[in-house]
């Protein structure tokens, strides 16, 4: 008998993708809905900062119910170091101030940037949240999604942008947030009335990109029966 044969098991050892999209979880702050919105348009096309060599450039601004995200890019007339897919935005416990920054400033004096890590929570922040994530390219140039939570308020929004290491100091760009308030009516909802996952009373917990059911055991009467230990082998008689 081959020693990992074990025979098949009653269920996967691993967990499988969603054969199904289930309703909105509910949180805007964490990532744009873009399984469940078609997001209003904005084609504001504008230049945000530029050297000699490099120009960072706003191509479109999507926006969600709750939620913007701007499409931003970089060109370059010299090679682009990195990977396209990860972008040039990079958030770090220790901000490098040469590299490419990119911020907002609301018009209540609230701010993000990508000067922090911006990690998801289950909880409802009390600060904006900004995230940057790239979205591929070329070794001259590179595509972002800068997201942003909440909407702004009514009045100019500040779009910051530096990148010192490239020659673009510290620039701001004004853009008219009661226009991206007022568009964020336009978004439509693509599959109303989902129904909500159900786990069966049992907890989801997150593995990955990926989701695995596991039971919970409240009680010790309930709790898995233990593994079995390895018999310990008696040592050969001596003669």
């Amino acid at each position: 008998m081959s020693f990992f044969t074990d025979g098949p098991r009653s269920r996967p050892l691993f967990p499988v993708p969603e054969q199904e999209l289930f309703g909105y979880n509910g949180r805007p702050w964490v990532e744009s809905p873009h399984e469940y919105i078609v997001p209003a348009i904005l084609p504001w096309s504008m230049p945000l900062g530029r050297a000699e060599r490099t120009i960072v450039a706003l191509r479109g601004i999507e926006v969600w119910p709750e939620s913007v995200s701007f499409q931003l890019s970089v060109y370059s007339r010299d090679l682009l170091s990195g990977d396209p897919d990860e972008g040039l935005i990079d958030h770090r416990r220790v901000p490098d101030y040469n590299a490419l920054l990119v911020g907002v400033l609301f018009p209540d004096g609230r701010r993000a940037s990508s000067e922090t890590i911006s990690v998801p929570s289950a909880a409802q922040p009390d600060q904006p949240v900004l995230r940057a994530q790239g979205l591929g390219g070329s070794a001259f140039h590179v595509d972002h999604e800068i997201f942003l939570w909440p909407l702004p308020p009514d009045g100019p929004l500040e779009f910051i942008v530096q990148w010192l290491d490239r020659d673009i100091e510290e620039t701001h760009t004004s853009l008219d947030g009661t226009a991206i308030r007022d568009a964020a009516k336009e978004a439509s909802e693509i599959w109303p009335g989902l129904p909500a996952r159900e786990a069966h009373g049992l907890p989801v917990r997150r593995v990955g990109a990926q989701a695995m059911i596991t039971p919970a055991w409240p009680r010790e009467s309930q709790a898995p029966p233990p593994l079995p230990q390895p018999k310990r082998m008696s040592p050969p008689p001596t003669s």
